[in-house]
């Protein structure tokens, strides 16, 4: 067990005076420690779980000068790059991505990673009313990309592009450095007048009104460096277009992301202080307390079922699939992963009949889940040879989600026809003939032992024939 976040423990000395000053009720001092250990998030830590994927790295550049304050783009230019840099985010996990802003500097914001809650509290920590900087430097922003050890082959910039001149300099710096640049017009071509915070429109030194409108270099530099050029649309179409240029230009890598998950405690504190003030600060009826044991059977309950699930992951992991199918039986809840459970311990005790008699009845929106209880079913068809059924099965999955072990499975039983079952060796099918035979053969036997020792010639015969005349003579 451990505290994520311990820092929470520092308020246990400013408990310690309070109850130095007054040392009546106790009870209510031990409530509020068992409510700092609850918010110090106690957890149980459960294993490392690593996720290998397929994706992009990419540097995105925002454009933090004044001028993106501008609202040519409504609410304003900085406001639309910075939502459309969070659906970037949000809608393509299996990129890295690495977050800068600049003006007539660049400043990283944070480090290429696969964290998007570290990106995403990275971009909303820009504040639009911190930026004073009338200036914007794609130069001086391309120059420090290239200075990197680990050079930077792919660059989303969203900016409306400044006073910046030099396009050949830019060009030579970007080819130079191998950067591709995938440029975000943050402006439209008529431009507008920009203004101060209290509104008041902005002059130059002639006082001139400063119009801040699209640079038309960005285009050129764009191209030329082997990327692309997009104007801004709206932030979701534009994240899935700078989405889909990175796909079509940009090389992928074999990306390696861990993530550690944890069972919360905190629960177990915050009910015990829950307890404690209702037991000492508040008068509880009689008839509520009757309600007493149907809250502890519920939380026994959930306790128990939480042993349950870990035996049978235990179980399962060593490949005592017996043990984990009685585990799986004793949960009280019944939710759909713990049926998919039951359905794969059967699957692999060879009970295929029995996985998808639970399979059948399952159904999900969620598509992930969709695909494994699909791959399942066609598994166990497979298995017993309902080849047509399986290959359904498959298909259906292949639809939600392109997986290569499954398209082998299928490719390898696209010509084969549905066989029923073998029956193991010496088993008769017409157990009925098998009856017939043996009482026939029986009943050779007792005629031959009649036939041996002259039963059935005597008495039972002449009793029932008439006597003839020749009888009385």
């Amino acid at each position: 067990m451990k505290l994520l976040y311990p820092e929470f423990l520092m308020l246990f000395a400013a408990l310690l005076y309070l109850y130095t000053r007054n040392r009546k009720p106790i009870q209510l001092y031990l409530a509020l420690a068992l409510m700092i250990v609850a918010l110090s998030r106690p957890v149980m830590t459960r294993t490392l779980h690593e996720e290998k994927a397929e994706g992009v790295e990419a540097v995105v550049a925002l454009d933090l000068s004044y001028s993106m304050q501008a609202a040519d783009i409504k609410p304003s230019r900085l406001v639309a790059a910075k939502e459309t840099v969070r659906k970037l985010f949000s809608e393509n996990r299996k990129n890295r991505y690495a977050l800068y802003g600049f003006t007539t500097n660049a400043l990283i914001l944070s480090p290429a990673t696969q964290d998007y809650a570290l990106l995403k509290a990275a971009l909303d920590s820009i504040e639009e009313g911190d930026i004073l900087t009338h200036g914007t430097s794609l130069s001086h922003l391309l120059q420090k990309l290239a200075q990197k050890s680990v050079p930077v082959e792919n660059v989303v910039i969203l900016t409306d592009g400044g006073e910046e001149q030099d396009a050949d300099r830019l060009i030579e710096i970007a080819k130079d450095s191998g950067m591709r640049l995938i440029v975000v017009g943050m402006a439209s071509d008529k431009g507008t007048l920009l203004r101060d915070r209290y509104g008041k429109v902005l002059k130059d030194t002639d006082n001139a009104l400063v119009i801040s409108r699209l640079n038309p270099i960005l285009k050129k530099v764009a191209l030329q460096s082997g990327g692309a050029f997009l104007r801004f649309e709206d932030p979701d179409t534009t994240a899935q277009k700078i989405a889909a240029r990175l796909d079509a230009v940009a090389d992928k890598s074999l990306f390696s992301h861990k993530e550690r998950q944890y069972r919360d405690l905190f629960w177990i504190p915050l009910l015990a202080a829950a307890g404690l003030f209702l037991f000492y600060f508040v008068q509880i009826p009689k008839k509520w307390l009757l309600l007493i044991p149907f809250v502890t059977q519920t939380s026994d309950a959930a306790m128990l079922d939480w042993f349950y699930l870990h035996e049978a992951k235990s179980a399962y992991h060593q490949g005592d699939y017996k043990a984990a199918a009685e585990a799986l039986n004793h949960v009280s809840s019944r939710t759909l992963q713990l049926a998919y459970d039951k359905a794969l311990t059967a699957y692999k005790m060879r009970r295929f009949k029995k996985a998808l008699s639970i399979l059948d009845g399952l159904e999900t929106s969620d598509a992930r889940m969709k695909f494994k209880i699909l791959s399942l079913t066609g598994n166990a068809h497979a298995r017993l040879r309902a080849y047509s059924k399986a290959r359904r099965a498959w298909q259906a999955a292949l639809i939600i989600r392109r997986d290569e072990n499954l398209l082998y499975n299928l490719k390898a039983i696209l010509g084969l026809k549905d066989h029923p079952l073998r029956r193991p060796p010496g088993y008769k099918t017409h157990q009925t003939q098998k009856d017939g035979v043996a009482s026939t053969q029986k009943k050779r036997r007792q005629q031959k032992q009649k036939k041996r020792t002259g039963e059935g010639r005597g008495k039972d015969k002449k009793a029932r024939r008439p006597l003839g005349y020749k009888a009385y003579e």
